[in-house]
């Protein structure tokens, strides 16, 4: 029996039963002429499975010029720690490993 995940689209083949909220039984055209003709029911009926679930291409802040001065003192007084918090707290997502002032530009709305 095929199954598939009403929230990812992930489908895959099994013997056993399948329970859960989220997952449907997959019935093709030949399964349900078949059924038909024995006068049987499906358990559920699938005829067009969605598009699959596609992930949203992930974001990469850009890195700046490590010549080019920033003209910022106040990144200096501040740890990459701080800032990290600091993102956290305001709910900005961010990636930890990107550099100090990377992230302290993302702090700033820059």
């Amino acid at each position: 029996m095929e199954y598939r995940n009403k929230k990812t689209g992930f489908s895959f083949f099994s013997e056993c039963k399948i329970s859960g909220e989220d997952w449907e039984l997959v019935e093709t055209k030949e399964k349900l002429n078949k059924a038909a003709q024995q006068g049987t029911t499906p358990v559920v009926l699938v005829q067009n499975i969605s598009e699959p679930v596609t992930e949203p291409e992930p974001t990469v802040a850009s890195e700046p010029d490590p010549n080019e001065p920033t003209g910022n003192a106040d990144i200096d007084s501040l740890s990459k720690k701080d800032i990290i918090q600091e993102l956290e707290a305001m709910g900005i997502d961010h990636n930890p490993r990107d550099k100090k002032q990377v992230l302290y530009d993302l702090m700033m709305g820059k």
